[in-house]
């Protein structure tokens, strides 16, 4: 046999080592993945990857160690942080099969996860989030939505709304998330350039960038009052989500008193001129003179368009 020949004879032994590693990795079966790991080690005791794959195999040991429905807060929270610590780094090493692998990892601390109460001082250890985590976006959103249900304010906190909003998305596309991603450019605004760069939906970012060069106030609780104005298709079916909670905080947000409003606007529209149209204008320009303007500016734009189609 050839020099050449030989080495990849030995090349492909050490690769066929590699996957089998790997492959029992997917398994999650911790004696399978200790014989494979002694039979690569052996055969290739110099391999970069060496060293994530015993630190995996560490943690499938200690997790096949662990009762996961007795994990008190503390220790679960400790388990995340160990696994976004040296876990998730360790993974690259599992190649394509890293997804799937870190999937299971976290489902399983979400189902152990469940039982525990709402904490907004660790929210990263509330099944949402670790169901987020695992891409199993169904349930995470049942998760944030029972939580809300369960507390004061759920409807509105920025935390639960984050996950519904990712969770919606994810699941259903920007349809189902609109009104948790609109809740949270209300009540978080600061926050919500954030969002959509962890949304990464295309249209709802073509539509911030307009806002952003159209308004005066880029205060982000402008942003759904905007959106009307760009897509009033809309206004129908979020109007249908509108609440007496909402109404009620809208008193101190002028960015959402002015969607409501607006809502109602569109409602009305239809209608043709009226003596309610001209009173809920004029309660949208006592709320922002500026948008006012730029929700007049939209009718000029659908005036002349209509004109142009009946020509």
């Amino acid at each position: 046999m050839a020099s050449h020949q030989l080495d990849l004879f030995l090349d492909s032994r050490e690769v066929t080592l590699a996957n089998n590693v790997v492959a029992a990795f997917r398994t999650g079966d911790c004696a399978r993945v200790q014989h494979s790991l002694a039979a690569l080690r052996a055969e290739a005791p110099a391999r970069a990857d060496l060293a994530a794959f015993a630190v995996l195999l560490a943690f499938l040991e200690k997790d096949r160690d662990t009762d996961c429905a007795t994990l008190h807060s503390d220790r679960l929270e400790q388990m995340v942080g160990e696994i976004e610590t040296d876990v998730v780094p360790a993974s690259r090493a599992l190649g394509g099969e890293a997804k799937g692998f870190l999937n299971r990892i976290w489902r399983k601390l979400a189902a152990a996860a469940a039982r525990h109460p709402f904490d907004r001082a660790r929210p990263q250890t509330h099944s949402a989030a670790l169901y987020l985590r695992a891409q199993a976006h169904v349930e995470a959103e049942a998760a944030a939505a029972a939580t809300a249900s369960g507390i004061d304010d759920g409807w509105r906190d920025p935390v639960i709304l984050r996950w519904r909003a990712l969770a919606r998305y994810r699941a259903g596309g920007l349809q189902t998330a609109r009104w948790q991603i609109f809740s949270l450019a209300w009540f978080a605004a600061d926050g919500f350039p954030e969002l959509l760069r962890e949304l990464a939906a295309p249209q709802l970012e073509s539509d911030w960038r307009c806002f952003q060069a159209e308004i005066e106030m880029p205060d982000a609780a402008w942003f759904p009052a905007w959106c009307l104005l760009a897509h009033p298709e809309l206004a129908a079916a979020l109007a249908a989500e509108i609440s007496p909670p909402l109404r009620q905080a809208a008193a101190g947000s002028p960015g959402l008193l002015a969607f409501l409003v607006l809502t109602g606007i569109l409602a009305i529209e239809p209608g043709g001129y009226s003596r309610a149209l001209v009173k809920e204008r004029a309660r949208l320009q006592a709320i922002d003179a500026g948008f006012f303007a730029a929700y007049m500016r939209s009718r000029a734009v659908r005036h002349r368009q209509h004109g142009d189609r009946r020509r």
